[in-house]
């Protein structure tokens, strides 16, 4: 990528800081921004009427962090997300985006490909819950997110699991037996 590339980049994101718990998209809001993580890790969830929770997805450092479809439509998100640790992003908003991809092969291939590794992870995580068991859906948890384990609640893998904190005990008691 040329110097000047990068600069205009730069002149148009800036670094943010996210705290624990805090929240970069709220269900119901409108979504304006891109955030690359630098840095920490989020979680991405519905909230039913009833209050419960379903992650839908994690993201850790390297990884865009947003709600794609509400941004590109204009639509609210159906979905919210929140920082699970001290998080660092870089935020950067769609317009400039449009801006760079419009004066740049470079970040439009960038956005090209950006957008191509979130229809795989959505496309593995459908059929993830759709053919596989909870036991076989732990197993490649594990080798797409290692570590995450230590990282993350066991109630918040559960939720992603697609099934309840005392399932997911007993498979792990299983599998280390």
């Amino acid at each position: 990528m040329s110097g000047t590339d990068w600069e205009q980049f730069r002149d148009r994101s800036q670094h943010k800081l996210v705290e624990q718990g805090s929240y970069l998209v709220r269900a119901g809001e409108q979504v304006r921004q891109v955030y690359f993580c630098t840095q920490g890790l989020f979680r991405f969830f519905y909230t039913l009427v009833d209050g419960k929770e379903f992650n839908k997805s994690f993201a850790q450092a390297g990884e865009v962090v947003t709600s794609y479809g509400a941004m590109i439509s204009g639509e609210p998100s159906y979905f919210s997300i929140q920082a699970l640790e001290h998080s660092r992003v870089i935020e950067i908003t769609y317009d400039a985006i449009q801006q760079l991809i419009n004066h740049s092969h470079t970040w439009e291939r960038m956005l090209r490909k950006s957008v191509e590794q979130l229809y795989l992870k959505k496309e593995e995580r459908e059929r993830q819950l759709l053919f596989l068991n909870a036991e076989e859906r732990l197993e490649q948890f594990r080798t797409k997110y290692p570590g995450l384990e230590l990282r993350v609640p066991q109630y918040q893998i559960a939720s992603y699991l697609g099934i309840s904190p005392v399932s997911l005990s007993r498979i792990s008691s299983k599998a280390r037996n």
